[in-house]
């Protein structure tokens, strides 16, 4: 399986879109029916902090990013996003809270365009729990989780990191809710101590929006270890 040797932190994946934008139009300004919502949340475990990003693009998600009117709006269950940046150069819609000591099972993002029309996109985060997480170079290693059946549609990552590297792993899945971490994944990962925990994604093309469509994403991080690697 494929190791990657790069930070997968929320932030800089925000402003890596950031920097991405050379242009942002104002929503009330292109059509209704080519603007293309992308959802996400993510819930850590460890943190017990809930994050929600929204983006909109013109035609897809390569396109111009669009700013809302004030006509227009996006709230998350009963919490409306803020824009992140000035008005020139932001590109997406923020909200996090804090102290949610259970993952929510009732969110529900709520955006309204310029026409008045509403489309309401429930969320559902699938969560994975593991009591433990040993890891031995010299072997094949097994990790037995809590949580329902992994989809196709849904990725497992297990995280590795510290002060210096961090390591993105892509677990084999097996039967009786086990992961599999095969020696050879481990071969380029450095010897010492870690912080280590799994992360679910999943991934969804089955949003409520106009003609372009759109996507959701919905990611649990379960709470994290101390491990050793020898």
């Amino acid at each position: 399986m494929k190791i990657v040797n790069h930070k997968m932190l929320l932030f800089l994946v925000l402003s890596l879109i950031l920097c991405s934008c050379s242009s942002v139009i104002t929503s009330n300004k292109v059509e209704q029916r080519i603007i293309f919502p992308s959802y996400s949340v993510l819930y850590d475990a460890s943190t017990q902090i809930l994050t929600a990003t929204v983006t909109f693009q013109k035609d897809n998600e390569s396109g111009e990013y669009i700013k809302l009117s004030d006509d227009s709006y996006i709230f998350l269950n009963e919490d409306a996003l803020k824009q992140m940046a000035d008005k020139e150069h932001s590109c997406f819609y923020f909200l996090e809270k804090k102290d949610i000591e259970k993952c929510p099972d009732n969110l529900q993002f709520n955006y309204a365009n310029d026409e008045g029309k509403i489309f309401s996109n429930k969320m559902i985060i699938r969560t994975i729990q593991i009591s433990d997480i040993n890891l031995n170079k010299n072997q094949d290693n097994s990790l037995r989780y809590k949580g329902t059946a992994i989809d196709e549609d849904e990725t497992i990552t297990l995280v590795l990191k510290n002060d210096k590297q961090q390591y993105e792993l892509q677990p084999d899945i097996a039967d009786n809710n086990m992961l599999v971490v095969p020696a050879s994944m481990l071969r380029e990962v450095k010897s010492g101590a870690y912080e280590a925990y799994l992360l679910r994604t999943t991934y969804s093309t089955s949003v409520k929006a106009m003609d372009r469509g759109g996507n959701a994403e919905t990611s649990y991080q379960s709470k994290s270890y101390k491990i050793t690697i020898q």
